[in-house]
C-alpha cells in the first residue's frame, strides 16, 4: 500500500510546485544529454575541453548561489523561479537558432553554459525555500516526493533527448523552450511569500549569515563535507568521464549518453519511492552516510572495466544511493535551518554539491589523459569512500533523524 502524500497547504501550492520541478528537470535532463553530445560528437572535443566546459555550466553555482538565496529571502520567490523558467527559456532558443545556423563553435557553447549556470544558481534557492512555504506534514515525505519529481522528469528528458542521434539537435531544444515554457505559469501561481526587506541593499553579512549557521552546526557542517565531496568526487565523473567512456570505449553517441545519464535520475526515482512507501527515512545521518558509501562503491565498479551494461547497472546502483543521500541531506538542512535564513541556508547545501562540481569537471578533464577513464573513476570513488567512512565514524551524524 503506498504511502499517502504529505498534507498541502490549503492554495495547493505544493502540486503547483512539483509541476515546476517537473518542468525544469526535464529540460535539465535533456540538456544534460545534448550538450554532453554537442561537446563529444559534434565539436569532438578533448577530455580537456569537455572539463572546462562542463565546469562553465557548473561554475556560476560557486559564484552566484549564496547570493541568490539572500535574494529569495529579501524578495518574492514566486517571481524569481517564473524570471528563471523564462530566461532559460530564451537562452535554449538562441543556442537553437545558432545551432540552425551552422554556427555553433566551443566559445559559444560556453557562453550558453555559463549563462544557464548562473540561472540555475538564482533558481535553486527559490525553489528550496518555496517547498516549506506549501507544504503542512510530513517534510521527509514532501522532500521525497520533490526528488521523485525532479529523476522521474530527469529520466524522460534523457530519453527524449537520445532521439537526437536520429532527428538532430534543434527539434529536441526546442522540446526544451516548451517544457520550461509550460512550467513558467504554475510557477507564477504559487504563494507569495512576504518579504520585509525587499528593498534595502544586500550586504557582505548576509551572504556569510547562512555560510556561518551552517558551519556553527554540529548536524549540517558534517552534511555540508559530504556535500562537497559528492559535488568534486561524483558530479565530475558522471558529467565528463562517463560521456567520454561512451564515445572512446563503448563507441556509443547520443542513445548511450541519454541511457548512462538517466539511470541515475532511475535509481533515484525507486529509492525516492522506497522512502515514500516506508513513510519517509527514520534516521536521515544513516541514510546519507549509507548512501555516500554505496555511491562510492557503485563507482569503483565502473572503474573495473565493465562492459556498458554492466555500467548501466552501476550507475542505476549510484542513482539509488544517491536517493537517500539527497533525500537525508534536504530534510536535515530543511529541518534545521532557522526560518529567517532558510533560503541562505539551503543555498549552502547547493552551494555544497554545486560549488564542487566545477573543480571535479576540471580535475577529471586534466586527470583523464594520464590516469585513463577508468583510472579517474577508481581515484574518485576511493577518495570519496574514505571521506564518507571519516565523516561516519568522526561526528554524530550516524544518529541523525
Amino acid at each position: 500500500m503506498s504511502a499517502p502524500s504529505p498534507a498541502l497547504a490549503p492554495n495547493g501550492g505544493y502540486r503547483k510546485l512539483l509541476f515546476g520541478i517537473g518542468s525544469w528537470f526535464g529540460f535539465w535532463g535533456s540538456q544534460m544529454v545534448i550538450f554532453q553530445w554537442l561537446l563529444v560528437e559534434t565539436l569532438v572535443a578533448s577530455p580537456e575541453q569537455v572539463g572546462s566546459a562542463q565546469a562553465a555550466i557548473t561554475l556560476p553555482a560557486l559564484l552566484f548561489l549564496l547570493v541568490g538565496g539572500a535574494v529569495a529571502d529579501r524578495i518574492d520567490p514566486t517571481r524569481l523561479m517564473t524570471f528563471v523558467h523564462v530566461a532559460t527559456a530564451g537562452s535554449v532558443a538562441a543556442l537553437a537558432l545558432v545551432l540552425g545556423m551552422g554556427l555553433l563553435t566551443y566559445p559559444l557553447l560556453l557562453v550558453y553554459a555559463v549563462a544557464v549556470g548562473t540561472l540555475q544558481a538564482f533558481g535553486f534557492p527559490a525553489r528550496d525555500t518555496l517547498l516549506s512555504e506549501v507544504v503542512r506534514g510530513s517534510l521527509s515525505r514532501a522532500v521525497a516526493g520533490t526528488t521523485i519529481t525532479q529523476h522521474a522528469s530527469q529520466v524522460a528528458g534523457s530519453f527524449v533527448a537520445g532521439a537526437a542521434g536520429a532527428v538532430g539537435a534543434v527539434p529536441i531544444l526546442a522540446l526544451q523552450v516548451l517544457a520550461l515554457a509550460s512550467g513558467a505559469l504554475p510557477v507564477s501561481r504559487l504563494p507569495r511569500p512576504e518579504r520585509s526587506r525587499a528593498g534595502e541593499p544586500l550586504s557582505l553579512a548576509e551572504l556569510r549569515a547562512g555560510v556561518v549557521e551552517v558551519v556553527a552546526s554540529p548536524v549540517l557542517r558534517p552534511v555540508l563535507i559530504l556535500a562537497v565531496a559528492t559535488g568534486i568526487l561524483f558530479v565530475g565523473p558522471y558529467i565528463v568521464v562517463l560521456p567520454l567512456m561512451v564515445r572512446d570505449v563503448y563507441g556509443g553517441g547520443a542513445a548511450e549518453i541519454a541511457v548512462l545519464n538517466a539511470m541515475f535520475p532511475l535509481g533515484s526515482v525507486i529509492g525516492g519511492l522506497a522512502i515514500l512507501w516506508r513513510g519517509g527515512l527514520v534516521r536521515s545521518g544513516r541514510a546519507l552516510c549509507l548512501g555516500q558509501v554505496i555511491a562510492s562503491l557503485s563507482i569503483g565498479a565502473i572503474a573495473l572495466g565493465l562492459p556498458f551494461w554492466g555500467s548501466v547497472l552501476a550507475v542505476l546502483a549510484w542513482g539509488l544511493a544517491g536517493a537517500f543521500f539527497i533525500n537525508a541531506g534536504r530534510t536535515l538542512f530543511q529541518g534545521h535551518a532557522t526560518a529567517a535564513h532558510r533560503a541562505r541556508v539551503l543555498s549552502v547545501y547547493t552551494l555544497g554539491v554545486m560549488g564542487g562540481a566545477p573543480i571535479g569537471s576540471i580535475a577529471s578533464g586534466l586527470l583523464a589523459t594520464p590516469l585513463g577513464l577508468t583510472g579517474t573513476l577508481a581515484l574518485d570513488g576511493g577518495v570519496a569512500l574514505v571521506v564518507a567512512i571519516a565523516v561516519t565514524l568522526s561526528t554524530s551524524l550516524w544518529w541523525e533523524h
